[in-house]
């Protein structure tokens, strides 16, 4: 058959790199020990028997779920590298069909995918056997958990047939996983919170493949076990069509870019639209390449700012849906506080994505052994990237900042405010104004991120390491989230605690960023330029050096403040490399 091949070639690589075997070994193991201990504690003085089981069964499906949320890392780039490389059409050119390739992608990252979950499975029938958990429960358990694994995946394939990069298909399949799982809560949320007098349609949850895991996360409750077949069959639909989207898309891959180049008609337009214009183009390189031509080089496409655009328009669009769907609920000051914070978040986010993106690609494809061999400098290229990123994004900050200014007015119309109260909404705007305008301002954390991408050449991994949020940040997010639900709708209130908290943190955040707009003067315009000139004066360094691969085991340890562990280890494996030729001699 045309697929083994393939199918052979990735499990290769796969056990090669991620080794399955061990991990799937692992995940037994501690599957296995950990059901032990919980079966011992319960048995010796700790809960029932049921509720013994009951237990157990939920600590299995977080485990479960731990492992379905690691499918994005195994199976995001597996056809994005073959874009990367442009090695797509080489399979083509070879005799298989779209469909022969794609199926074989499938089978082969399925087969590594749910490695890990079939480790796990057996596990789940003990809680139904001690009698914690009833069968209608075990079958929706042991049925749900392939299902929406089946789902990420087909999400994952179709993420990384859109894109070209591991890191930005962990980031559309991300979104969308968002999107697909996440929007139907919400506007349920939303009717049985903005329209307490109607009764919210179930049918939003349904749509929602995220709905079936969490019913069995609750003993499917109160809710007909009817209703979780329904959505279980929905979710399966929706990887179908993931699937079947991701495989029509492949077919016109590995002719990309000869459509490009050939393109008419609406799809001239579009590649204008999204690109720019060749005149646009024309009229940067009259004003930058006589001056730094890194900045006609990283600025010329215009993808990222329009990437911006949709963004924010986005954002504003939902926004005014759900205004026109909830007019005299939908508009509220916590509603200004959340979206403002939302648009900034997108901005910071895209801004340093494409800073890392830049440096990333150029570090991986090898363009600065080209470039470090030109009178090109690597102050020039820094200096390039911090004036490229103002030019993509310096009017859709202004954009920000407009839509801002006017929810903060809006927002004083809709109460009677008392002074304290109205001091702390003060603090709060000043905040989220002084931040929209320090968007392509903080080169200190931009620096940081171009320093991180250029040692990994990994553009979505830097960003993420120098935001700083990790698991732990989003488990403490989580758990504050209903917290932070019932005290937001009145917030601010102007009580004495919300007065001192904003006069301290609001006072001292001002003086960070009045800091930082001080020309040499400052703590943090140094450390900005302290990180600056470590990128400066290392580069040449780092371009050198060999491109880690993103699967190295050193990325778990690795401090992203520091140089890659290359350094004098690289240079001794050299060394041993030539002795052994040298003693070896020459094959007859």
């Amino acid at each position: 058959m045309a697929l083994l091949p393939i199918i052979e070639r990735e499990l290769r690589v796969a056990l090669r790199k991620r080794r399955p075997v061990r991990r799937r070994l692992q995940v037994a193991a501690l599957a296995s020990a950990g059901t032990l201990l919980f079966l011992l504690f319960a048995k010796s003085g700790g809960p029932g028997a049921r509720h013994a089981g009951h237990t157990l069964h939920q600590l299995l499906c977080l485990a479960a779920g731990y492992l379905v949320l690691q499918t994005p890392q195994l199976t995001a780039g597996v056809f994005a590298e073959e874009r990367r490389q442009q090695t797509l059409g080489l399979l083509f050119l070879s005799g298989l069909s779209a469909t022969e390739v794609f199926a074989s992608k499938l089978f082969s990252a399925a087969l590594v995918a749910f490695s890990d979950l079939l480790a796990l499975l057996p596990m789940l029938a003990i809680p139904f056997l001690i009698g914690g958990v009833s069968f209608n429960l075990f079958l929706a358990t042991i049925c749900a958990l392939p299902n929406i694994l089946l789902f990420v995946l087909a999400v994952c394939l179709l993420a990384s047939v859109l894109t070209r990069d591991d890191g930005t298909a962990l980031i559309v399949a991300a979104v969308l996983l968002f999107l697909l799982c996440g929007v139907g809560p919400l506007v349920y949320l939303a009717q049985s919170r903005f329209s307490p007098g109607a009764t919210p349609s179930s049918a939003w949850l349904l749509l929602s493949p995220a709905y079936g895991p969490y019913l069995v996360w609750r003993d499917l409750g109160a809710t007909p076990v009817s209703e979780f077949w329904r959505n279980w069959g929905i979710t399966l639909a929706w990887s179908g069509l993931c699937l079947g989207t991701a495989a029509a898309t492949l077919k016109s891959l590995w002719r990309e870019r000869e459509d490009e180049f050939g393109a008419a008609g609406w799809r001239a337009h579009w590649q204008e639209w999204l690109h720019g214009t060749a005149r646009g183009r024309r009229q940067l390189a009259a004003s930058w390449l006589p001056v730094n031509p890194f900045v006609w080089l990283a600025a010329r496409d215009r993808q990222p700012a329009t990437l911006a655009w949709l963004v924010v328009g986005g954002i504003a669009g939902g926004w005014l849906v759900c205004w026109a769907a909830w007019p005299h609920r939908w508009p509220s000051v916590p509603n200004f506080f959340l979206t403002a914070t939302l648009l900034n978040l997108a901005l910071r986010w895209l801004i340093y994505y494409t800073a890392a993106r830049s440096l990333g690609e150029a570090r991986r494809d090898g363009t600065y052994e080209l470039l470090l061999t030109t009178p090109l400098s690597p102050s020039d290229i820094v200096s390039g990237q911090f004036e490229a990123l103002g030019l993509h994004f310096r009017r859709v900050m202004r954009a920000v900042l407009g839509l801002e200014i006017a929810m903060m007015l809006a927002g004083l119309a809709m109460r009677n405010w008392t002074g304290s109260a109205l001091f702390v909404y003060g603090v709060v705007w000043m905040v989220l104004l002084l931040w929209a305008v320090d968007q392509t301002r903080d080169w200190q954390a931009t620096s940081l991120v171009l320093w991180v991408s250029l040692n990994c050449g990994r553009p979505a991994h830097s960003v993420w390491r120098t935001t700083g949020l990790k698991s732990w940040s989003w488990v403490w997010i989580l758990l504050n989230l209903q917290f932070l639900s019932s005290k937001l709708p009145t917030f601010p209130t102007g009580s004495t605690f919300e007065v001192v908290f904003a006069s301290i943190t609001g006072g001292l955040l001002l003086v960070v960023f009045l800091g930082k707009w001080m020309m040499n003067m400052g703590k943090a315009t140094r450390a900005a330029k302290k990180w600056e000139q470590r990128l400066v004066r290392e580069f040449r360094e780092i371009a050198r050096e060999p491109l880690p691969d993103p699967h190295d085991p050193r990325f778990k340890k690795w401090d992203g403040r520091e140089r890659f562990p290359w350094g004098w280890g690289v240079v001794q494996e050299q060394l041993h490399e030539r002795l052994v030729r040298r003693l070896n001699g020459p094959v007859l």
